[in-house]
């Protein structure tokens, strides 16, 4: 996608940042022109150009509402910004993120709103320390809500952001991949009354598309991007809308026979079930609390970001591969059918979970278990 031209600085400063606000403006600007013969000048160079954002991968009213003005609801008068720093050859990191901010009184009752969203992007490698590894991929990128990325492209996607993994013609020269990340937050206000009310990305399809886009620049920046640019073509993986509830001790989690946990207030999320990448959260049905993250994956650049951190020694006495179990988060790598397999655990100190969920995912794909029998008890 091209760069649009900027307006002059002064000019770009002087417009609203709706598009409302803006119209407003040059409605009365064509009157005060007509009035001195410069109308056609007005008509000849309208619209403005259109702002752009993340390295000018998106651009505004391009689809997702949070680069339109319905971003802006009631408020005629709403702001969106951006903040960037691109990556570099020399710098291979960067970052960029867009703000909307809206101030305006309810309709209904007529109480101060306040909304307060952003939608963020981190262009890096993955940190070197494991737990921080662990932390940034599989907790913020691995739970039972993401689906694969479409095309072959390796990564994870949700309708709040993502993550891709970028080819090794961007990894460090120590051999760790460089990661695009993208994460939609935000608040809404009314009173007293606050909540999370995060950016719309226009569900996980559109977050998909801005991701691609967003890495595609980012790495034209940084000197590495591929002969092609990255697309998004294909449909997405289709995970099921509804969790479901835990109602007994002995149920089993995660639609895994014998993975059990020992509470009746949880409900689960199974994620994608696929020969690269298997994950579930467990949380609690009324208040949200994570009581269990697992996940499997066989995608060789998405498992390529866990190299280096499993250690060199099996995770426990009789289990295959290495791995190591910490207090929040446990990681096993093995060779299972004919290629690298990572097993991941969060929340849970119980190496029973991972146990069970480990065996049953490497039957499923058709390999010798991970953990000696009775593991999982």
């Amino acid at each position: 996608m091209d760069e649009a031209p900027a307006a002059p600085g002064w000019l770009r400063r002087a417009l609203p940042h709706s598009r409302r606000g803006r119209l407003l403006l040059i409605s009365a600007l064509v009157l005060v022109l007509a009035g001195t013969g410069l109308g056609t000048w007005a008509a000849d160079t309208w619209p403005w150009p259109k702002d752009r954002y993340c390295w000018g991968a998106w651009e505004e009213d391009s689809g997702p509402d949070f680069l339109g003005d319905e971003a802006f609801g009631d408020d005629d008068d709403g702001s969106r910004t951006g903040r960037e720093t691109a990556p570099t050859r020399e710098r291979p990191t960067g970052s960029c993120e867009v703000t909307i901010a809206s101030d305006y009184k309810s309709s209904y009752d007529g109480d101060k709103v306040t909304t307060d969203q952003q939608v963020s992007v981190e262009y890096s490698p993955v940190p070197k320390a494991a737990e921080a590894r662990l932390a940034l991929v599989q907790d913020g990128f691995l739970g039972g809500d993401m689906v694969p990325l479409p095309d072959g492209l390796p990564g994870t996607v949700n309708g709040r952001g993502g993550l891709l993994v970028l080819p090794k013609s961007c990894d460090t020269q120590d051999g760790r991949p460089t990661v695009v990340t993208m994460q939609a937050s935000g608040t809404y206000a009314n009173g007293s009354y606050t909540q999370s009310d995060p950016a719309d990305l226009g569900g996980a399809r559109q977050a998909a598309v801005l991701l691609v886009a967003a890495a595609n620049r980012g790495m034209a920046a940084a000197g590495c991007a591929p002969h092609e640019p990255l697309r998004v073509s294909s449909p997405l993986y289709d995970l099921p809308d509804t969790k479901e509830r835990v109602f007994s001790t002995s149920d089993d989690v995660c639609g895994i026979r014998g993975l059990r946990l020992d509470t009746e207030d949880i409900e689960d999320q199974i994620g994608a079930v696929t020969r690269d990448l298997q994950t579930c959260s467990v949380r609690g049905d009324r208040d949200g609390v994570p009581y269990l993250d697992l996940a499997m994956v066989a995608q060789p650049r998405l498992a390529a970001v866990f190299d280096g951190i499993a250690g060199k020694r099996p995770a426990a006495r009789g289990w295959r591969g290495t791995g190591t179990l910490g207090e929040k988060h446990a990681i096993v790598r093995a060779d299972c059918a004919g290629r690298p397999v990572i097993f991941l655990m969060g929340v849970s100190t119980d190496p029973g979970h991972l146990a069970v969920f480990a065996n049953a995912a490497a039957a499923r794909l058709g390999c010798a278990p991970i953990a000696p029998e009775g593991a999982g008890r």
